[in-house]
């Protein structure tokens, strides 16, 4: 699997995962998710995996599940110190 899109119903954000192949040759997985700040400003977060062959990154896709991406979400949120709008208390927590 190349590609993979998953909503997570509490928030009905989307976590999408494209595989890619990069100049070097190294294949890397790239998980973003669009989000708003507290203040109504759409921001994105991405973080990009690296792998050693194309088997590995697509196996990485198809076993991506709603909670990898809950805990994508919420990693990126504490790391970025973004404060979500429609996140009452802290995404972790929620999960």
């Amino acid at each position: 699997m190349n590609f993979k899109i998953i909503t997570l119903p509490e928030t009905q954000t989307e976590v999408s995962l494209h595989r890619d192949c990069i100049e070097d040759g190294k294949e890397i997985v790239r998980i973003s998710a669009f989000v708003i700040n507290s203040v109504g400003v759409e921001l994105m977060l991405e973080r990009v995996a690296e792998f050693r062959d194309a088997g590995t990154a697509r196996l990485f896709v198809d076993d991506y599940s709603e909670r990898s991406a809950k805990g994508f979400l919420g990693q990126c949120i504490e790391e970025e110190g973004i404060r979500v709008g429609y996140l009452a208390k802290p995404f972790m927590e929620s999960c």
